[in-house]
């Protein structure tokens, strides 16, 4: 592994281990067994590091989502959803760095959305249109409906991580399940 993944991969470690208000350049330093001075020369700061960390993980979302095989719009999308929530289950270092902190790589609503920076996004979105157009999701916005959708599921995952829910993981996915399907209800 060359240095700047190591690097990299000790950063996604830190930010998992000591979250983002205690994340820094010499921990992560430390762990890949540099000094500082050598981790700046691969990430002029800390918000550089943050943004590389951010782009990695986005990488990995969107690599998640591209091996979503359904081909119905409503069942891609549960997928998509059954899938968001897993990767704050499996990942929760790399769903922070995508969904909770800032690292300039985020992406905006609307504005973002609406241009079609974020490949997942538009994928909802063009489900979302393809159910409506199907009769298997109501009238509305397919942008908006994209962005509760989201809402709604990263809701549900944050309720988890903050330990507000006193079930297996098996059953808080069911419960996932249960949220998709009365979403998509018509």
């Amino acid at each position: 592994m060359e240095t700047r993944e190591r690097i990299l991969a000790c950063a996604m470690s830190e930010l998992e281990r000591t979250g983002i208000e205690n994340f820094s350049l010499r921990a992560v330093g430390t762990a890949a067994g540099l000094t500082p001075m050598a981790v700046y020369r691969h990430y002029a700061d800390r918000e550089a590091l943050l943004t590389a960390v951010g782009e990695a993980a986005f990488a990995e979302w969107e690599r998640r989502i591209a091996r979503i095989g359904a081909k119905r719009p409503t069942a891609w999308l549960r997928a998509a959803g059954r899938a968001y929530i897993e990767f704050a289950l499996d990942q929760p270092a790399r769903f922070e760095a995508c969904f909770v902190i800032r690292t300039d790589v985020e992406r905006l609503y609307p504005a973002d959305f609406a241009a079609g920076r974020s490949p997942v996004v538009t994928q909802i979105v063009a489900k979302i249109v393809a159910a409506q157009s199907a009769g298997e999701i109501g009238a509305g916005d397919s942008l908006e409906l994209a962005i509760f959708f989201w809402a709604e599921l990263h809701g549900l995952a944050m309720l988890h991580r903050a330990g507000r829910f006193a079930m297996k993981r098996a059953a808080f996915l069911a419960l996932i399940d249960r949220a998709i399907d009365r979403m998509l209800e018509t």
